[in-house]
């Protein structure tokens, strides 16, 4: 042989010796990626109907060594294999972008692959992870009506029926959960579909379909935990439909058997609920009374403690013993739902001694102490009726809060509450329009005259005027829509000379000196003492507080102008007066006027606040609006500027604008110390600054 073919006859071999190491290192990667893929898909599947979880590091194995033959040997055989170990191994390890790409691209590629449909079903479940939740149910429900098995078919129908019961469509869901327990699904799935179909009817308060179903689910050998779920669950149903002895009969079912020794508590709760329903009461106290020696099961005995604190206050009438038991029970156990209503009921009773009768009206009594009294005793009447549930008593106390304080200045929300309680809990409306009627003929400037006219259906009606918030709203007509001033001062005059005791009296005065000094400034130092006079005589007043700001921009515009040059006193007062016609700082982000907020936007230094461009992306205390004002009947809008940190605290506040009650101020503040807002959306140059952020506060449904 000669040496040129020895020659070749070696390339060849060497080059077929590359080729094959080549490939036995392309298979042998994806041998050990499908290995690891193989060995966590068993471990799911052994996991599949409780956790569902499991294998997670050989997910990432498999992607590891998969991605290799995908990035570094393409249009191979395996490709398609490893484009599904891949997507199935994102989709387990939680990264559904990347599965829905890679289950998208085997879909588009490999049309005729083995892989194809399970990388269909994958593909939804990514989606509905995704929150594409049209996609998903897209596939799901192409994959259910399709020529699939079984197997594909009860899982498409299980996350369709999942995607409905989760957004509360519990009867969209049911078909599906009915395909799985009687054609699709095997013994397990059946079951699954069972307590999702009896939990879909309870939860539509259906009772009697749930508790049908939940009786089949405990007829299709149940675990211990689905036997439980079965059976308390059939005879929270039973009492619903008043079925007490059936309900009953369940409870004791479960109690009988030694395996649910640790849930004996409860189910004896259950029990006692059941006696009471029953209206076996010694046999539902006996029970609790046992329970409560249980310190050791401290949730079980803090939830007795309140069943008896509820028999205690509503079927005893002895709010005393309430007390005790309410105590108890939150002190076992405060952060239960038993042991918070608890506690706020113990709260509730012990009010009664702060609001107990105590005024004896005689010729010393100033009407100070009337109106103290009147709110005090009104107080107690509403927490007879939104707290304790006593209607009748709630009526009581109102209706002697009329008859001992006809002059207090809360006399009139006492009639309409009053009124109200008629209406609702008798349904006596002519009683109701009776009690209202009286506060038009007994208090005609009331502030509370328009809420008694829509009550009885006459506003916009002959009857609808004669109160000061109408004479507010014609003042404001003829000033802003006709600039008539000679009209909106003679009616804002009338308000000031008529409505001594109303909450329009001070906005009524201050509007008599904002409108001089907007339209028909004296040009001397006269308006800028009567703005001084107004705040020393409503200090701490919203109305007060607005003159107050006024005052101090003219001040700091006088102090601007004496050092840019040396015009007199009498000069600066006359010719700049109040200074707080600065357009710029008048205006909000619309380029409306603030009327009257200029010292809004003038900040701590007397530079200009800036608007808050955005809402806080957190609030640690959410504002409550407090029980204390509910006679206020106050909503409307807060303003305060506030100073952020660097990570968008607020590290400062100041309240400009208040309410005509300090508990909401003091509440709204306390929410206000608690925010935090988004500095990516606020300009670098104004990070520093002051802003301007309005807090609205709404009245509670109750007192509306």
């Amino acid at each position: 042989m000669t040496n040129k073919k020895l020659t070749h006859i070696t390339l060849f071999v060497c080059l077929t010796a590359m080729l094959c190491l080549s490939g036995c290192v392309y298979y042998n990667t994806f041998y050990n990626g499908k290995k690891a893929f193989n060995e966590a898909e068993k471990v799911r599947e052994k996991n599949k109907y409780t956790t569902g979880r499991g294998g997670e590091q050989k997910y990432k194995r498999a992607i590891e060594k998969s991605l290799k033959v995908i990035e570094n040997n393409p249009n191979t055989k395996y490709y398609d294999d490893a484009l599904y170990v891949v997507g199935v191994s994102y989709y387990h390890t939680q990264e559904y972008n990347k599965a829905d790409r890679r289950l998208r691209e085997l879909l588009a590629n490999y049309p005729e692959s083995e892989y194809t449909k399970d990388a269909e079903l994958y593909l939804a479940k990514s989606k509905l992870k995704l929150r594409e939740e049209k996609a998903a149910m897209e596939l799901f429900e192409n994959i259910f009506i399709a020529d699939y098995s079984k197997e594909f078919k009860s899982e498409a129908a299980m996350g369709l029926g999942k995607y409905y019961y989760d957004n509360n469509e519990y009867l969209d869901a049911q078909p599906y959960f009915l395909a799985v327990r009687d054609s699709l699904g095997n013994a397990i799935e059946q079951k699954i579909a069972q307590k999702f179909i009896a939990d879909g009817y309870f939860n539509l308060f259906l009772f009697n379909d749930a508790l049908s179903a939940y009786l089949q689910l405990s007829g299709m050998n149940p675990n211990k935990n689905e036997k439980y779920h079965a059976f308390y669950s059939a005879s929270v149903c039973a009492y619903n439909l008043m079925k007490i002895d059936d309900g009953m009969d369940y409870i004791n079912t479960l109690i009988k058997e030694e395996v649910y020794f640790d849930s004996v508590g409860s189910l004896q709760l259950a029990l006692a609920r059941g006696y009471e329903y029953d209206g076996e009461y010694e046999e539902a106290e006996a029970i609790y009374l046992e329970l409560i020696k249980d310190e050791d099961r401290k949730k079980i005995a803090s939830e007795a403690n309140y069943q008896l604190g509820l028999m205690a206050q509503f079927d005893e009438d002895n709010l005393i013993l309430a007390k005790e038991f309410y105590d108890k029970s939150s002190n076992l156990f405060r952060n239960s739902d038993a042991g918070k209503d608890a506690l706020q009921r113990s709260a509730d009773i012990g009010k009664l001694d702060t609001y107990a009768r105590k005024l004896e009206i005689d010729s010393t009594t100033t009407q100070e102490n009337i109106d103290d009294a009147a709110y005090t005793q009104i107080q107690l009447s509403q927490l007879y009726w939104f707290s304790l549930d006593k209607p009748d008593t709630a009526m009581i106390e109102m209706q002697y809060a009329i008859d001992s304080f006809p002059t207090a200045f809360d006399a009139p929300s006492a009639y309409i509450a009053l009124s109200q309680m008629y209406k609702e809990h008798k349904n006596d409306t002519t009683t109701s329009d009776s009690l209202l009627n009286l506060v038009l003929e007994k208090f005609p400037t009331s502030d509370l005259i328009p809420e008694v006219l829509e009550l009885l259906g006459l506003k916009g009606t002959p009857a609808d005027t004669g109160y000061a918030e109408f004479y507010i709203h014609k003042a404001e007509d003829f000033l802003i829509d006709d600039n008539n001033l000679d009209s909106a001062n003679y009616y804002y005059q009338y308000i000031v000379d008529n409505y001594p005791e109303s909450d329009y009296y001070l906005h009524a005065r201050f509007a008599l000196l904002w409108v001089l000094e907007q339209y028909d400034a004296p040009g001397d130092s006269s308006l800028y003492f009567a703005y001084n006079a107004f705040v020393d005589s409503f200090p701490n007043t919203f109305w007060g507080n607005e003159a107050k700001s006024i005052v101090k921009a003219s001040n700091r515009e006088k102090r601007r102008e004496e050092q840019t040059d040396s015009l007199s006193t009498d000069t600066l007062q006359s010719e700049n007066l109040l200074a707080n016609k600065n357009d710029d700082a008048a205006v909000d982000e619309e380029g409306e006027y603030l009327d009257p907020k200029v010292s809004l936007y003038i900040d701590p230094e007397g530079d200009k606040a800036i608007n808050m461009p955005n809402p806080p992306i957190e609030t640690r205390k959410i504002f409550i609006y407090p029980q204390q004002a509910y006679r206020s009947n106050w909503e409307g809008d807060l303003y305060f500027q506030i100073l952020l940190d660097f990570s968008g605290e607020v590290t400062d506040y100041i309240l400009k604008i208040r309410s005509p009650n300090e508990e909401i101020d003091r509440e709204a503040s306390e929410s206000i110390a608690t925010m935090t807002f988004d500095m990516l959306k606020i300009p670098p140059e104004l990070s520093e600054s002051w802003f301007v952020y309005r807090f609205r506060v709404i009245k509670p449904d109750k007192i509306r």
